[in-house]
């Protein structure tokens, strides 16, 4: 199966995990070829299901600051969103704001 097919298969998770500014360590560490690069510090890796670990996928895989469409007063101090709505003269408060991505699957390994 490549990598493509694991990406769409309902048998693989999709992790963000850090890798710590060191790409060449991400197949080794999480023991795959498949993962893209999402910035300087976070990678996506995807992972047969039934072979990731509970205590590894507690303990090492992660979603950092991964927020829903909650609307709690958590959340908006968390994101910065509420600092940003304290301002006097922006008067921001996403009203009229349309947000989206666009996944084209480029850059799979």
């Amino acid at each position: 199966m490549d990598c493509q097919d694991k990406i769409y298969s309902e048998e693989y998770e999709d992790y963000i995990v850090e890798y710590g500014n060191r790409p060449e360590l991400v197949p080794e560490q999480y023991e795959t070829e498949c993962y893209q690069l999402v910035s300087s510090r976070f990678a996506i890796v995807y992972l047969e299901g039934a072979q990731v670990d509970g205590n590894r996928r507690n303990a090492e895989l992660e979603i950092p600051r991964c927020f829903g469409l909650l609307s709690s007063a958590q959340m908006l101090e968390e994101t910065g969103i509420a600092r940003a709505r304290r301002q006097p003269r922006l008067e921001l408060f996403g009203q009229g704001v349309m947000f989206g991505i666009i996944d084209t699957g480029a850059g799979v390994r």
